[in-house]
């Protein structure tokens, strides 16, 4: 999906550079470092998810860890190569957020909303890494980045509710932990419904077609709807379909930003 987000950034700069070298380039880097983030989390976390989510490859022994590693290193090469062909700018940002991955799973996890901003960050910059590739960084991609980055952190705080077992066991500090699944519930919330609010910059702006609003109220809706389950019941299995159902309301999104770019009526 990062890969996706990025191409967004582009789509929305300019259309035109949609099916360039440098648009498949910025996908490759999105796609590539997101995937070695994944790996390297799993990894750090295969402790944690033979409590939380025993079904994972890793803690099924699926896959063994040096061969994860290897794929996340294949990966990390991929990733910094692609972005480097794209320009200096990229390559920075890439090596930052390469690092931050890494820095994340050793310390930023167990530190609550310091863990969660940087994996909500991973999803909003890639919208402006490909506003950058076009030179044209609109008000358009920064309100996309800001309502990944909102939505984003409530579903990353929802997920600590459904890892409050695992993670008591390796002494992570998560909202959960500190102040009770229901507190982070709220907190959650709060997140969500902002980024809701902050989807209609661009209505307000006419920065997205007429045509395109149902799609993106749709959206909205689907993640007031989680809103309204989670706040409802904040068990484990309830948190889990809600982090899904947010994950599915971004993707929709991301599809109405790009419908909205590409297809003119």
């Amino acid at each position: 999906m990062i890969g996706l987000a990025v191409i967004v950034g582009i789509a929305i700069g300019s259309p035109d550079m949609l099916f360039s070298r440098l648009s498949i380039y910025g996908f490759i880097t999105g796609f590539s470092i997101s995937s070695y983030s994944m790996i390297i989390n799993d990894v750090y976390d295969i402790e944690i998810d033979k409590v939380n989510q025993p079904e994972r490859p890793l803690p099924k022994q699926l896959i063994s860890v040096n061969s994860a590693l290897s794929l996340s290193l294949i990966l990390l090469l991929i990733g910094l190569t692609s972005s480097l062909l794209i320009s200096y700018y990229h390559i920075i940002i890439t090596v930052i957020f390469s690092f931050l991955s890494w820095f994340y799973n050793i310390w930023g996890k167990k530190q609550g909303l310091i863990g969660n901003s940087i994996v909500a960050s991973s999803m909003s910059v890639p919208f402006i890494f490909g506003g950058i590739i076009t030179g044209n960084i609109s008000l358009l991609v920064w309100s996309i980045s800001l309502i990944a980055f909102l939505s984003g952190m409530g579903r990353e705080i929802i997920k600590t509710i459904a890892d409050v077992e695992g993670d008591q066991i390796k002494g992570v500090k998560s909202i959960s932990i500190q102040f009770g699944s229901r507190n982070a519930m709220l907190i959650a919330c709060i997140f969500i419904v902002s980024s809701i609010i902050v989807s209609f910059i661009p209505v307000y702006f006419d920065l997205i077609q007429i045509y395109y609003v149902p799609l993106l109220l749709l959206t909205d809706l689907i993640l007031l709807y989680s809103v309204f389950i989670i706040s409802k019941n904040y068990s484990k299995s309830e948190s889990l379909k809600v982090k899904k159902l947010i994950l599915y309301a971004m993707l929709f999104g991301l599809i109405t930003f790009l419908a909205n770019s590409m297809i003119v009526w």
